[in-house]
């Protein structure tokens, strides 16, 4: 009879054990009692619980610690707030970038702009099916931009502005990187004074990245001058942003690097893309000397810049080229020439293209940029494909016509999940509210 008597002796033992362990834990309300605990340490293991079991309604408590005299305590709850994932954190996170210590400026800097991007939960939850999380801060998402239907409050810009001048070189890199991303463009003055005055390298190089994010033509003549920087990877990107902003200022001096640039050189074929981007009949000749070039990238580009011209009369010789032509790269920036001339056969092409990995970033590109009176035939493009609908999706999404919501409202019934999900999301961008976060 000992035996049981134990046993039992052990097991209520254990029940009282397990019920006194959970009485111990901490309550919501306990937790946020200790945010007002006037001992550091009892506020910081608050802040952390809190954090840890993602208490949303605690946000408003947790708010004024941003300002809190112990910097351990601040730091803790610039994580909490992270670990939300929460837009009411908002006013905290920017409260924090101006925190006295660097390292929470910095961490603060970034929450700020990933609050924006796909996530589990939070403003952009919907996207993450689409595009899943992401890190823009890695070189594998450089190019990182805010989906259209994610508003930025203006307050978010405002602190990111402010970092531009912080003394720290890496908080001023992520804030002009943050910049870009939400496409900030009242912070144009301050990127513009970074990449002529700041001391660091990469702060400059990613401020011209923000600006080609951003996208205002209208900042070219400022730019065109800075091209005389003696910074590489600088200069190399202020090429390709004056392409990208398609700025005709810009042709006379690209045109000059180009010419005086050995064959050779990465920066030559970089500025003979810039003007093939821009286009302009300016560069007529340097792109119908380079059109037969044994070097495929560059007959790609001047094939390219022709095409933009969409000069009717050079259509007999692009056709005639193309037939010999052998790089499907090339054969795609001539189809596109011939598009542009109204070879409206040649759309089908290009479409077809998008399913094909060596040519598919061009092919989005040149159908990015078809023309009104086209357009209704590229809604009507089914092609065979997955691959190439699912890219073909991306682009109606992108080009910002709505008329092009019909089509992608079918693609979303599509029997490959990839292209429905491609629709889906073009919808949403085509569609992108107006909504304010409160």
């Amino acid at each position: 009879m000992r035996v049981p008597m134990v046993l039992a002796l052990a097991l209520t033992a254990a029940s009282v054990t397990g019920a006194s362990a959970q009485t111990r834990q901490p309550s919501t309300e306990s937790l946020i009692y200790d945010l007002k605990n006037p001992d550091a340490p009892r506020r910081l293991d608050a802040a952390r619980d809190l954090g840890l079991a993602k208490t949303v309604s605690a946000i408003p408590a947790l708010l004024p610690l941003t300002e809190d005299p112990d910097s351990q305590v601040r730091r803790q709850v610039g994580v909490t707030l992270e670990q939300m994932n929460d837009i009411t954190v908002l006013p905290g996170l920017v409260r924090l970038t101006a925190d006295a210590e660097p390292d929470i400026r910095e961490r603060s800097v970034q929450a700020l702009v990933n609050l924006h991007l796909p996530r589990p939960t939070g403003p952009t939850a919907a996207l993450v099916k689409l595009g899943g999380l992401i890190n823009p801060w890695s070189d594998q998402h450089a190019e990182t931009i805010v989906e259209p239907d994610v508003p930025v409050d203006a307050s978010v810009v405002t602190a990111l502005r402010a970092r531009m001048a912080d003394s720290e070189d890496r908080i001023r890199r992520d804030a002009s990187h943050g910049l870009g991303i939400l496409r900030g463009d009242a912070a144009i003055p301050e990127l513009l004074l970074a990449i002529g005055q700041d001391r660091d390298p990469l702060v400059r190089f990613e401020a011209v990245r923000a600006l080609r994010k951003i996208g205002d033509a209208s900042i070219g003549d400022r730019l065109v001058p800075m091209l005389n920087i003696n910074v590489d990877r600088v200069r190399t990107e202020l090429i390709l942003t004056l392409g990208t902003l398609k700025y005709p200022g810009a042709v006379p001096e690209i045109t000059r690097i180009y010419e005086e640039s050995k064959p050779a050189d990465r920066i030559r074929t970089l500025a003979l893309s810039a003007l093939a981007d821009i286009g302009d009949p300016a560069s007529r000749p340097v792109f119908e000397a380079n059109k037969d070039d044994k070097d495929a990238t560059i007959r790609l580009y001047a094939n390219e810049g022709l095409a933009r011209l969409a000069d009717r009369s050079f259509g007999t010789v692009m056709s005639a080229d193309r037939l010999v032509e052998k790089n499907a790269r090339v054969q795609s920036a001539q189809a596109f020439g011939l598009l542009r001339i109204g070879r409206q056969e040649y759309m089908e092409e290009l479409v077809r293209a998008l399913g094909k990995p060596a040519t598919r970033e061009l092919a989005r590109e040149y159908l990015l940029e078809t023309q009104a009176t086209e357009r209704p035939a590229l809604f009507a493009m089914q092609p065979k494909s997955a691959d190439a609908r699912a890219e073909l999706a991306d682009v109606l999404g992108l080009m910002g016509d709505q008329g092009a919501l019909p089509a992608l409202q079918a693609m979303q019934h599509d029997a490959d999940t990839t292209v429905a999900r491609n629709a889906e999301r073009a919808i949403r961008r085509l569609t992108a509210s107006t909504q304010r976060f409160d």
